[in-house]
């Protein structure tokens, strides 16, 4: 069997794309290991939010299929910049 090579790629987009069409196993034996270090920089925070404020946030969160964090962080990021370029 012939050994594949990963193929240098000019952008993410592009190895993204490739690799949603490719099993990285069959890419195995061109792979070396490395070290990486990881410092995450995310901080949670907990708020107080009303009972009846949380289900409808639940519920449009379900619609929109993603989590409710994730609805209440994108809803807090797009109201700072509005605050910001003011």
């Amino acid at each position: 069997m012939t050994k594949l090579k990963i193929p240098d790629f000019k952008s993410l987009d592009e190895a993204a794309d490739y690799w949603d069409t490719h099993s990285f196993a069959d890419y195995f034996e061109d792979t070396e290991p490395v070290e990486i270090e990881v410092r995450l920089a995310k901080r949670k925070i907990l708020l107080e939010i009303d009972r009846d404020l949380s289900e409808k946030l639940k519920k449009i969160a379900q619609k929109k299929r993603q989590s409710y964090d994730k609805l209440i962080n994108s809803w807090v990021r797009e109201k700072i910049m509005q605050e910001a370029s003011n």
